[in-house]
């Protein structure tokens, strides 16, 4: 399990670190290979009239030069930083307790060939991730050779910068990445390719799951293939207004709201709840990420969030906490417009909450559990079925919505000791479209939790949020958010809320 979640934070990570991209090598045709058909008016006719399938073509290696080679290495670079603010647990010791003189003396070192990790972390983990570096630069249009001398380039600037700051390289991290992460990038690469030539749609899906470069990168840019559209939504792309996409626009700026619009989008947020002195002044800290796609038709979507929840000078009757960061349980779910005028919409969508959370040594899971508005996505080994019903109203720049939900949480013994609880969500969000430079959305959302099955702490909670979000195909959105009522409200003074997403 922890294998796969790195995977997922490098793949997720090079969505993060995308910028601007060149848009010269690979035909617009190739989207069309994924679904088998044809791109629009390039139907060129094959033997007995019928149109021929269009076949990738490579890029060649005298196309791209040193300026590229350096440009992709800077994104792939940025890639390996996010990923390691995501995912490493503990964040102080890992990244920030460090200094120059300290990096200094750990890169001033001759390798370490035991540096501590096991067998697997050395030949399995770093190996995969090198095998991605691979077909991140593949997928960028690099030949073999430069796409190898990629990963040992990333694999040397993470052990003497990223993990230099903290430790002395690896000299076995240093060989296993590119020295097995290539040839396993390599087979991964034809694996995918023969895969996704098939005409049998189970080989194509095996085929993009082999080789992920597939879904976020083409032409040289940075996004995500939506399966739906056939199409690929680029984060450097223009925004591109589709019906109902300025309402769905309109109304994505909810934190917590499930908006009725399925909306193409990523998302990344960052939470900082800032306790009472009871609980030593601390804070609880919540972050995740998020990639919303819709259909072609816009009548439904599906998405998909990873969150990490953690803890910072934090204490419980008087005894100190371990400061850091545990993986919390994924969220899938979907949504369908059920009902929609010219100024109303009425949605139904479902969320399963995964039991992804695989660790908790130290008990902040445990600890985190205090803070109710979040146990399902932090409650271990449980099961959250979420049925929703979200629906909203606009005129000109002002807007309602409303949604209601049923949280079933199976497996749930963690909480209080039941195998199942049950809660009712309610939320109600009111905003104005302000249309000026920035197009800022002012906004206040109000949140509901009414535990039903709870049998030692208040059963409801009660919160408000206000806060303002700005832009269009580029939307960052700040907020506080402060309990009203109920259990989070005895250790909860108020939340610093971060968010950024980025639309098409």
């Amino acid at each position: 399990m922890r294998l796969l979640q790195r995977c997922v934070f490098i793949l997720l990570a090079v969505v993060i670190a995308s910028g601007a991209a060149a848009q010269e090598e690979v035909r617009v045709e190739d989207l069309f290979e994924y679904a088998g058909t044809t791109a629009p008016g390039s139907e060129t006719g094959g033997e007995n009239g019928e149109p021929e399938k269009p076949v990738i073509e490579e890029v060649g290696p005298e196309k791209l030069g040193f300026k590229e080679f350096m440009r992709d290495s800077a994104i792939a670079y940025t890639g390996v930083w996010a990923a390691r603010f995501f995912y490493v647990r503990n964040k102080n010791s890992r990244i920030f307790d460090t200094s120059l003189s300290k990096w200094w003396n750990n890169v001033s070192q001759w390798p370490v060939w035991d540096d501590g990790d096991s067998f697997f972390t050395n030949w399995v983990t770093h190996p995969i991730v090198g095998s991605q570096e691979y077909l991140f630069y593949r997928a960028m249009g690099h030949s073999r050779w430069v796409s190898a001398l990629g990963v040992v380039l990333q694999s040397t600037l993470f052990e003497y910068t990223v993990e230099g700051l903290v430790e002395t390289p690896s000299l076995a991290d240093l060989i296993s990445t590119p020295g097995v992460g290539v040839p396993m990038g390599i087979l991964l690469e034809e694996s995918s390719n023969w895969l996704v030539s098939t005409d049998f749609v189970p080989a194509k899906i095996l085929g993009h799951i082999l080789n992920p470069m597939r879904n976020f990168v083409h032409d040289r840019q940075i996004g995500v293939y939506n399966p739906f559209t056939k199409q690929f939504m680029s984060v450097s792309g223009p925004l591109e207004f589709a019906p109902g996409k300025p309402e769905a626009i309109d109304l994505a700026y909810p934190f917590f709201l499930e908006q009725p619009f399925p909306l193409g989008r990523f998302r990344a947020d960052l939470e900082v709840v800032n306790l009472k002195k009871n609980m030593g002044n601390g804070e609880f800290i919540f972050y995740s990420l998020r990639i919303d796609v819709p259909s072609k038709s816009r009548l439904w979507g599906v998405y998909v969030q990873i969150a990490q929840s953690g803890i910072n000078s934090l204490s419980v009757d008087g005894e100190g906490q371990r400061d850091g960061f545990e993986f919390a349980n994924v969220l899938v779910g979907g949504k369908h417009i059920m009902f929609k005028t010219h100024n109303s919409i009425v949605s139904a969508g479902l969320n399963l909450m995964l039991p992804t959370s695989y660790k908790d040594n130290v008990g902040r899971l445990d600890t985190i559990l205090m803070f109710k508005r979040n146990f399902p996505i932090n409650l271990q080994k449980a099961w959250t079925v979420t049925p929703y019903i979200s629906a909203a109203a606009w005129s000109g720049p002002f807007n309602l919505q409303l949604m209601v939900a049923n949280d079933f949480v199976l497996n749930a013994s963690g909480l209080e000791g039941n195998s199942f609880e049950y809660r009712i969500d309610y939320s109600a969000a009111a905003g104005v479209n302000i249309p000026v430079i920035a197009s800022p959305v002012l906004f206040a959302e109000f949140n509901g939790y009414s535990l039903l099955t709870a049998d030692t702490f208040e059963k409801t909670d009660l919160i408000m949020t206000g806060g303002v979000r700005l832009g269009r195909k580029y939307s960052p959105g700040f907020a506080m958010q402060f309990p009203l009522s109920g259990p989070d409200k005895s250790i909860d003074r108020f939340s610093y809320m971060f968010d950024f997403q980025v639309r098409f």
